[in-house]
């Protein structure tokens, strides 16, 4: 059997970059946002830090994270990998938004 690695379902929201620089939603109204849901992938590069960090999709979509959830191993297909953690955080009033959000 090969061997396991961390797995975690990841929560997050697609973002993109605006011509300022920073990030921002990329459906124009925060009520409108739907949460997302990725997994750890075995190749995926970089390293998860906190809720506001940017990731990248393997179809090269930003991501902002919102939630991380437990995965148990043998569930990590029911999610899409991601491709790599960026050391990029998005803005904290679009984190605290999101959190607000997603909890409610």
């Amino acid at each position: 059997m090969a061997s396991k690695y961390p797995t975690a379902e990841l929560i997050g929201v697609v973002v993109q970059q605006a011509n300022d620089g920073q990030y921002a939603l990329k459906e124009n109204k925060i009520d409108q946002v739907t949460f997302h849901s990725w997994r750890i992938g075995k190749h995926t590069k970089g390293k998860l830090l906190e809720p506001g960090q940017l990731f990248l999709t393997e179809n090269n979509l930003f991501v902002m994270l919102i939630a991380i959830r437990p995965l148990a191993f043998k569930n990590r297909h029911d999610f899409n990998p991601i491709s790599r953690f960026l050391t990029t955080m998005g803005p904290e009033s679009l984190k605290k938004q999101l959190l607000t959000n997603y909890t409610s």
